[in-house]
């Protein structure tokens, strides 16, 4: 037996990943095994007294796509077909002398080879004897260990994310990993008989759509399918063939649905939505409503003949409009520090309180002016040394000096009270929100609360087509395409939002061919071609309220522009402390 397989242009990046996958496999011998997702149907051709008939012709039916071929058996009464598609099949023996045998519904189980011994009467009259029985289930073709889920399992069991990948856990010794691996490993986060997770590899028809995440080394779906476009798929866990070889862990093999010799098609509608869901406590204490969240996934799926017995096709579409509740609380401005900027709760929240000279009884809750301190380098008291406090926190009302050093330069500050207070900062003050009103036992560090919706739109489609050129010849293509995006509640309501993160927008393409042709009895060439491409954008500026230049209308120097994004710069305040409603305080760029 010869075998080969090879894998090549892999490659991945932090917002576009492709990879291109060839292997070919090529079989000169009837004992060779099969490629990808192929299986194989063999047997045995005896009569009555156990001898073995040879010569007898072998006919090997796809029972819903039509599909014919024709072989004989060799002179050890053996017939072998192999790269079969997953299916169910009928097979046929007939020979001169005996009586036409027939057996149904063996089923090809992706990766599997089942066998099929047939046992011929001679014939005493013109009869045609039918098996009606499933085929052999213990598998002596290969040592691969692994579980089959079959399309019984993926359209009876509930799915409450109609997530397929969710499925790899009812295979023995599959457990799921708790690592907080989050987007970048998605559909491999699993632990298989105690190999690492996030190294399995996602076959869809013989072709991978998995790419290696940069950072991690992680693997991860590129593309994952409605389940109503999966017809099944195996985890393979150990004893790999030589065709698989990109995985640490275990391969999930999938196999995409075909259509049949006869039209058939589904609709589908789940929803879920705010009726059935409580409020978060917090928000029950502050009279927060509960914001709407849905989520409602919704599609169909047809598939035919277009040539009976010769071409047939399978299309689906997949929608899902979901909105997930999220509520925030952050620390914002007073009306006091946003207006006149007087921060003197500042000293209040600290437990301190205010002397004749406006100085603050507790250090910590003590406003000074930077431009007066000085930093000692040597000895105990290394560090900064501040001499002059402003009084009860009132950057408004004060004045500073600024630096002696700035003196004749633009960065000096202007004269009167309230020269410390930058006119960018005091923009940013207003895009805050206003503290909540009825907020539980609020402080100047945690006294607003708010909660709203984030919504995440995915469409997504496949489109397969199976082609019987001859009996020699089997061509199966596949394309797949989703689009999907993510906006974030914005709660600011504005352009600067610490919230959303976006919006965001992903895509992704699969296309996968595979062609088998026989060129001679004991010579069999199976090709597969995989194309997967996945990509996203993310974007750190929201545009709220039409605002095309947020830089520019907050007063930041023209330069921050020069590098071509167009948002808020990120800005922390005190998060040791202060409350943060998303990653950042404000902005987010």
């Amino acid at each position: 037996m010869s075998m080969s397989s090879f894998k090549f242009g892999q490659g991945s990046y932090r917002r576009l990943g492709g990879s291109l996958v060839f292997f070919l496999l090529l079989m000169i011998s009837a004992s060779a095994s099969a490629q990808g997702y192929f299986g194989t149907v063999s047997g045995v051709l005896t009569d009555s007294s156990g001898a073995v008939i040879s010569g007898a012709k072998i006919t090997l039916v796809d029972q819903n796509k039509g599909f014919r071929f024709s072989t004989t058996s060799d002179s050890g009464g053996r017939y072998s077909y192999r790269s079969v598609a997953p299916g169910v099949y009928t097979v046929t023996a007939e020979m001169s002398g005996f009586e036409k045998i027939e057996r149904t519904n063996i089923t090809v189980n992706v990766g599997e080879n089942p066998t099929a011994d047939l046992k011929l009467r001679v014939a005493g009259s013109t009869q045609t004897v039918e098996v009606h029985s499933q085929d052999e289930h213990l598998h002596v073709e290969d040592a691969t260990t692994g579980v089959v889920i079959n399309r019984k399992f993926i359209n009876d069991l509930p799915l409450v994310d109609r997530y397929v990948m969710d499925l790899t856990a009812l295979t023995p010794g599959v457990t799921e990993a708790d690592d907080q691996c989050g987007t970048n490993c998605t559909g491999t986060n699993f632990v298989s008989n105690g190999s690492r997770n996030a190294t399995a590899d996602i076959l869809m028809d013989g072709a991978s759509v998995t790419n290696y995440e940069p950072n991690g080394g992680v693997t991860q779906a590129t593309y994952t399918p409605s389940p109503e476009a999966v017809d099944e798929f195996r985890v393979e866990q150990s004893n790999f063939s030589a065709e698989y070889g990109f995985s640490g862990g275990s391969v999930v093999n999938m196999v995409t649905r075909s259509g049949t010799n006869n039209f058939h098609g589904s609709a589908y509608d789940f929803i879920r939505n705010t009726l059935t869901d409580a409020n978060n406590w917090f928000n029950n204490q502050s009279g927060i409503p509960l914001p709407p969240v849905h989520r409602n996934n919704f599609g169909g799926t047809i598939g035919g003949p277009i040539i009976r017995n010769k071409t047939v096709f399978f299309f689906d579409y997949d929608g899902t409009r979901q909105s997930s509740a999220g509520t925030y609380q952050a620390g914002v401005p007073t009306d006091a520090e946003r207006t006149n900027g007087d921060f003197g709760e500042v000293c209040t929240a600290q437990g301190g309180t205010f002397d004749g000279t406006g100085m603050c009884s507790v250090v910590a809750g003590q406003l000074w002016d930077p431009y007066t301190g000085v930093y000692v380098s040597n000895g105990q008291g290394a560090g900064a040394v501040r001499n002059a406090f402003i009084p009860f926190n009132n950057i408004g009302a004060y004045t500073s000096p600024g630096s002696p050093n700035l003196n004749g330069t633009p960065y000096q500050l202007g004269a009167g009270p309230g020269n410390l207070i930058d006119p960018v900062a005091m923009r940013l003050m207003q895009l805050f929100p206003e503290p909540s009103a009825n907020m539980a036992s609020p402080t100047i560090y945690d006294n607003w609360i708010g909660s709203g919706a984030s919504s995440y739109p995915n469409d997504q489609y496949d489109i397969k087509i199976d082609q019987r050129f001859s009996q020699k010849n089997l061509l199966s293509a596949r394309y797949s395409h989703e689009w999907n995006s993510a906006v974030g509640f914005n709660c600011f309501g504005n352009f600067a939002d610490p919230c959303a993160g976006g919006p965001n927008q992903g895509s992704a393409h699969v296309f996968t061919l595979n062609d088998t042709h026989t060129i001679s009895p004991t010579l069999l060439l199976t090709g597969t071609l995989g194309f997967t491409r996945g990509a996203e954008r993310i974007s750190a500026y929201n545009g709220a309220g039409g605002v095309t230049d947020p830089l520019s209308k907050l007063g930041f120097p023209a330069y921050l522009n020069s590098n071509g994004f167009m948002g808020v710069p990120s800005m922390f305040i005190d998060q040791s402390t202060y409350y943060s409603a998303g990653y950042t305080s404000i902005g987010g760029d």
